[in-house]
């Protein structure tokens, strides 16, 4: 081999080396049909030590396409239902050139219509390129699914809005489809825009502007920039909507406003926090950093995000800084910590709240997450008033561990409830970076997070280039870190076990509760003041360690809560005297963040009512606060000022989670309950029960199928009346059900299967229900009935048989407002439950078994018919065929809805007379069954 031909080998590798993709793209809005008109030519660059036979192109413009698109199924599973109702016209799609699609070898990839696949005629050997001239149209959706495309006055925000190349690496092409999770993943690309716009919008890129070309009709511009991952484009009919803040790193370019300070005072703030940036990463990519309002609410500050703009409890500009702040790192991070971002969420997130968290560290070491309002009277003695504005992450995270709905902080960003993939996983990647930051004691985290953000530069990175970068340079074993911390879900939980003091020190005994192998801390405290701090090793089970017992009166594990404990209420010991002062009671009203080194119990006043009862007021004792708890009580003592007598109610439960996610079955909860209420005028029932819950759920957490085995002993004690003698006021009995639920937005099914049994009867029942939601907006909801008594002694006694229309609810489990009632308003509150009908017809009830199949349709939005049929089968008579039909307002289902009788076994009922007694309602006061409705996204 010749000197000259190595010459020329040395000086061509790093030139291909460098090379990348190129796009040149020349773009034409018609605002009238919202429809881009784009000539694109595409020069792909084979940078990979492999031949090239087909190239995958972004095309996520198309995901709008339709309603099978994995976007739209996102949707779905979200509850999101305003694409699934929206027109063609609302929605978006990519429209390739007839003479485009001759040209090359198109086709979409299964299942993803969002992405294009060119297969080509000829290998691409490595080191060559491609040219691609592509012409095609971009309809663009209605900003109301993503709050990216055209907005209802007219402007745009615009996302994914032309064809990108996709990533090879590791010999394959690297891909995925849109799903609203804002992770764009495209190749780098030097980027040549020309836009043609009308001329009442204004256009703002992330791209640099070279020209500006103002017309009579149309507005021109060219953008240039060489290595972007994506080109954002805004064009408003706002000139000078986005102000730019020229710092030392880079020209900020942005819309996040702040009426109460002025340019300067954002322009001080923005180069206080680029300047943190440059020095805790490098450099930004860009000469320009585009930061939309758009961009912030995809992963706002939470809390702060929620204050209406008249309350402000932070020091003057905090609230315009942590925003910036959060919006800077993100993209900063994004833009140069190259890699897959669905796949390595967690990553990114761990970088960059951490980055967040030592910023205001830095600058607000003493800053309340509470602000001013923690100097409150009143509010100043609230666990949640004292804490610091970081002590946020770690308890926000602890919610998902204590619902049992923890993932693995690898787990790909798609596969992530929407809670963790918002908050529960980014808050404990991030605390988990500060703990091994404050295990190693140096800077080792924070160098190998520069080093690489510098090796992503070259190439793209993961996880493990992180791990290799920090093992390099750590004198400490980071193993547990990448082995267990981040790859593994099971709750983190150690206790003191005991103590034995000696005149010098002190023996502390710890257990593991967990079979998680993390190095733990331990501590010696004067009162809150810490003497000494000491990391031992990961160990399973338990282990003894000895510390010093100078000026100390107290020991604890993790004292500092750098690691998300799952509980850290058996964490600490005293040293004094008497040991039942290691967790002192206290006693607070209403709710609050959980004081571990106390027994904490709340009271809140409680008020409920019922017609016989009327308006129940007292005290409820309970020990739940803000996070969940396996064991839980609440006892409800209050005043009926209608009977004038003290009711109320007692419960305790214990919640075993099940953490192994190859078991269905989920969690298992058993405990006993007691209530005494009036259930008519001047007569109290006494219910005790006794119940275990076992709930099954998908490996797939983001599913929302839920099953599960209830098993309950019920006791009911009843006054007698005089005037009306029960045969058996008294009774037990023993149930089982089984339960399926899927709900989803476009159809809902579950079915019930269940049996009671007791001295008096025994009886099985079964319920089917179904919802399908059509692309027209109309909803069909069927329910199928049926139960049959086993035996029955009760005689004529109709207390226990099956309801056709009102069930006389004798387990006392429905929220009756006059559960004895049979004339008036009260009686017409309507339950769905047992046979399901809305009239009231006769026969009422059955002692031997019933069919029955409730059915309704909307006819317009809100407004539904329905129709219902059945058997109703009494001893010694030939079953009976009923019916009711009329007209259905569903106005929030199952929470709010009228029922209007037309036509049934009894007539015309809309033509008899006292009709408004034949009006049937639900009306839900629960609060907690509102709360569960919006939670179902998140959870």
């Amino acid at each position: 081999m010749s000197l000259k031909f190595l010459r020329l080998l040395f000086l061509v590798i790093p030139m291909l080396a460098a090379a990348q993709h190129s796009t040149n793209i020349i773009a034409t809005l018609d605002a009238d049909q919202d429809v881009m008109t784009i000539r694109q030519t595409i020069v792909v660059v084979n940078d990979s030590d492999q031949a090239w036979n087909e190239v995958i192109f972004l095309d996520w413009a198309n995901a709008f396409v339709n309603t099978q698109t994995p976007l739209a199924a996102r949707f779905a599973q979200d509850f999101k239902n305003n694409f699934e109702f929206s027109s063609d016209r609302d929605r978006g799609y990519t429209r390739i050139d007839s003479a485009t699609a001759a040209r090359y070898n198109f086709s979409r990839v299964e299942n993803q219509p969002d992405i294009l696949k060119i297969d080509l005629d000829n290998p691409l050997l490595p080191g060559s390129s491609q040219e691609f001239r592509l012409n095609y149209e971009v309809k663009i959706p209605e900003n109301d699914f993503t709050s990216y495309g055209v907005t209802s006055s007219g402007n745009y925000d615009l996302r994914y809005w032309y064809l990108h190349p996709a990533v090879f690496k590791d010999g394959k092409w690297d891909y995925f489809s849109h799903k609203d999770l804002d992770d764009f993943y495209g190749a780098p690309l030097d980027v040549k825009v020309s836009l043609h716009i009308p001329s009442a919008l204004n256009a703002t890129s992330n791209i640099t502007t070279i020209t500006v070309a103002p017309g009579k009709n149309k507005n021109s511009y060219l953008f240039e920039g060489e290595g972007f991952q994506e080109i954002l484009l805004h064009l408003d009919k706002r000139p000078g909507k986005f102000t730019y803040y020229p710092t030392p790193q880079a020209t900020i370019v942005s819309d996040i406003q702040e009426k109460d300070l002025n340019f300067d005072e954002k322009l001080k703030i923005n180069e206080k926090i680029t300047a943190y940036l440059g020095e805790r990463l490098g450099d930004y990519k860009h000469d320009q950093l585009l930061l939309s309002d758009r961009y912030y609410r995809e992963s706002p500050v939470y809390g702060l995000s929620s204050l209406p703009d008249f309350i402000n409890p932070f020091p003057d500009g905090f609230s315009y800084e942590i925003r910036m702040l959060k919006t800077l790192t993100r993209k900063w991070v994004e833009t140069g910590v190259r890699t897959n971002p669905r796949e390595n969420f967690w990553l990114q997130q761990a970088i960059i709240v951490s980055i967040i968290m030592d910023y205001q560290e830095i600058h607000y070491p003493d800053l309340k997450l509470a602000g001013k309002f923690s100097d409150f009277f009143g509010l100043r003695s609230f666990n949640a008033a004292k804490l610091k504005f970081n002590e946020q992450y770690p308890l926000l995270y602890l919610n998902t561990s204590r619902l049992n709905l923890d993932q693995a902080i690898t787990t790909p960003s798609d596969e992530l409830v929407k809670y963790n993939q918002e908050l529960g996983i980014p808050y404990k990647a991030a605390v988990g970076l500060q703990y091994l930051d404050d295990y190693l004691d140096n800077d080792n985290v924070e160098q190998a997070i520069k080093q690489l953000y510098q090796l992503s530069n070259n190439r793209i990175v993961d996880g493990h280039d992180f791990q290799e970068l920090l093992e390099q340079s750590s004198q400490q074993p980071t193993a547990w870190f990448f082995d267990d911390y981040i790859t593994q879900h099971q709750r983190m939980d150690w206790k003191i076990k005991r103590v034995k003091k000696s005149t010098d020190s002190v023996d502390i005994v710890i257990k593991n509760k967990s079979d998680r192998v993390i190095p733990v801390s331990v501590y010696s405290l004067f009162n809150d003041s810490i003497v000494s701090k000491k990391y031992i090793p990961g160990f399973i089970g338990d282990t003894t360690v000895t510390l010093s017992r100078k000026l100390a009166n107290r020991v604890a594990v993790n004292y500092e809560k750098l690691l998300p404990e799952f509980s850290q209420r058996d964490n600490y010991r005293t040293l004094k005297g008497l040991p039942s002062l290691s967790r002192p009671l206290s006693v607070k009203l209403f709710k609050d963040v959980e004081d571990p080194t106390r027994t904490e119990v709340f009271v809140m006043p409680d008020v409920g009512y019922n017609l016989y009862d009327g308006l129940t007021i007292g005290p409820r004792f309970y020990n739940g606060n803000l996070l969940s708890k396996p064991f839980r009580y609440s006892i409800k003592p209050t005043y009926g000022f209608g009977s004038n007598k003290l009711v109320g109610s007692i419960g305790l439960s214990y919640a075993h989670p099940i953490e192994d996610r190859d078991q269905r079955l989920f969690q298992v909860r058993y405990g006993a309950g007691a209530n005494t209420f009036s259930y008519e005028d001047d007569l109290m029932y006494r219910r005790v029960s006794g119940f275990m819950n076992l709930a099954f759920r998908p490996e797939d957490l983001r599913s929302n199928m839920r099953q599960s085995l209830t098993i309950r002993n019920i006791w009911v004690n009843r006054d007698r009346d005089p005037a009306s003698p029960v045969e058996d006021p008294d009774y037990n009995v023993f149930a089982l059900n089984w339960n399926h639920s899927d709900p989803n937005l476009k159809r809902f099914f579950s079915y019930n299967v269940g049996t009671e049994i007791s001295a008096q009867f025994g009886k099985v029942t079964g319920r089917i229900e179904w919802r399908k939601l059509f692309k027209d907006q109309r909803q069909l909801n069927l329910r199928l009935y049926a139960g049959s008594f086993i035996y029955n002694d009760t005689g004529d006694n109709d207390f226990f048989s099956f309801a056709l229309d009102r069930p006389t609810d004798y387990l006392f489990d429905y929220d009756y407002y006059g559960r004895s009632e049979d004339s008036g308003l009260f009686s017409q509150q309507y339950i769905v439950a047992e046979g399901g009908f809305k009239s009231q017809l006769e026969p009422a009830f059955a002692n031997e078994w019933i069919t029955t199949a409730n059915a309704s349709y909307s006819i317009w939005k809100y407004i539904f018919a329905y129709g219902d049929v059945g058997f109703v089968k009494n001893k010694f008579e030939n079953p009976q065929f009923v019916y009711d039909s009329g007209i259905r307002l569903n106005l929030l289902q199952d929470f709010f809805e009228l029922y209007f009788p037309v036509y049934s076994n009894n007539g015309w009922e809309i033509a008899q007379e006292n009709y408004d007694q034949k009006i049937r309602f639900i009306v839900t006061l629960e609060l907690g069954l509102f709360i569960k409705l919006f939670k179902r996204r998140w959870y």
